[in-house]
């Protein structure tokens, strides 16, 4: 069993910058790997699939009674620097956690380092590892969020699933479960970051476009006339 951790949400945003909230992201990141292990048939469980603020001791209870053996907590960094981090208990080995910082570097996120912390009296420093139980955890940060570098190669929706599939290979990898890549289902286009157009009317006439052109602006809907 799997479990994955959105870091952050609901009055909580993380760290915030050029617009973006990282609740957000790790949400959106989060929900992809959820859905797409599943598909992959292996065991999976969200510690929140909508934005609502989990306080530390209820985040924690949840990974500790959720019957998991590795938790993957997502997290994009703030305060400068930059590159993505993979963070790993004192009590536990790199193995997993260099697995994913090297997976996450291979698809164009360097990686910054591989690391512990030890806190005060022996225990971790992060909650995430130090009130979590047995449970293996690995905390993810994908990037700095206020470094101009990393947010450009995290601006896309596109770009931030790179990332999070290559967590989904590395996780089904470690647990011996075949991997598949993602494919696009037939009628399905992949989102983009570009634009949709709606077209709300068709005339013979121009008269007539021209017309209900002025109706659409007057309840503040603006359109323009295309001749096909």
């Amino acid at each position: 069993m799997i479990l994955i951790d959105p870091g952050h949400g609901g009055k909580d945003p993380g760290a915030v910058a050029f617009g973006v909230k990282e609740k957000d992201w790790t949400l959106e990141v989060s929900l992809y790997q959820y859905k797409r292990l599943k598909a992959l048939g292996v065991p999976v469980l969200l510690t929140r699939d909508k934005d609502v603020t989990l306080i530390p001791a209820e985040r924690t209870a949840l990974v500790r009674n959720s019957g998991a053996v590795y938790c993957i907590s997502n997290h994009f960094n703030a305060g400068g620097g930059t590159g993505c981090e993979a963070i790993y208990s004192i009590f536990s080995n790199d193995c997993l956690a260099r697995k994913i910082g090297e997976a996450l570097e291979a698809s164009g996120m360097p990686l910054r380092r591989v690391f512990n912390r030890k806190g005060s009296g022996g225990k971790d420093y992060y909650y995430m590892h130090r009130e979590t139980g047995h449970v293996k955890t690995v905390i993810i940060e994908y990037g700095f969020l206020d470094s101009e570098h990393d947010f450009n190669k995290l601006d896309t929706i596109e770009e931030r699933r790179r990332y999070a599939e290559a967590v989904v290979k590395v996780m089904c990898e470690w647990v011996g479960v075949p991997y598949r890549e993602a494919a696009v289902q037939k009628g399905e286009e992949p989102e983009t970051s570009g634009l949709y157009k709606v077209q709300v009317g068709a005339f013979r006439e121009r008269t007539h476009a021209e017309r209900f052109a002025a109706e659409l602006k007057k309840k503040g809907i603006e359109g323009f006339i295309v001749r096909e």
